[in-house]
């Protein structure tokens, strides 16, 4: 069997259940270009929450990359992380949301602090505008 590379680490699958998958957890999926002929393995930070990854085939993610975008982001250190290493200080790109299914990804490579994601969590309000939605302002 290859072994999947990431960064030049080696990716360890280490037997998580698609059930399993909780909020804050990064993980790595195959996402597929824009021509649809190609994919690249990429970390995501999972938003949907736990109780609904739990019944649901389908979860919500947020792309993470190395590259800071010029827009809505936070950053992710290994401070930010409760288990888990990143190769480098990355960035969550929080207006990069995407529903997919479970089968596309490929591990779980770490959770993030819950702290951190409150933050997160912060800027997902900012950015859909739900104070004003919940207040009616």
């Amino acid at each position: 069997m290859k072994t999947r590379m990431m960064h030049g680490n080696p990716i360890r699958n280490e037997g998580w259940q698609m059930n399993e998958l909780l909020q804050g957890s990064i993980v790595l999926v195959d996402f597929t270009y824009a021509d649809q002929k190609q994919s690249k393995l990429r970390p995501a930070l999972v938003v949907s929450n736990s109780g609904n990854n739990r019944v649901s085939r389908d979860v919500i993610v947020m792309k993470i990359t190395s590259k800071e975008p010029k827009r809505r982001s936070v950053s992710l250190t290994n401070d930010d992380l409760g288990s888990g290493v990143l190769d480098y200080v990355s960035f969550v790109q929080v207006d990069a949301i995407y529903s997919l299914e479970k089968t596309i990804i490929r591990d779980v490579i770490g959770i993030v602090r819950p702290e951190k994601m409150k933050e997160i969590k912060t800027e997902i309000s900012d950015l859909l505008d739900l104070a004003r939605i919940t207040t009616g302002k």
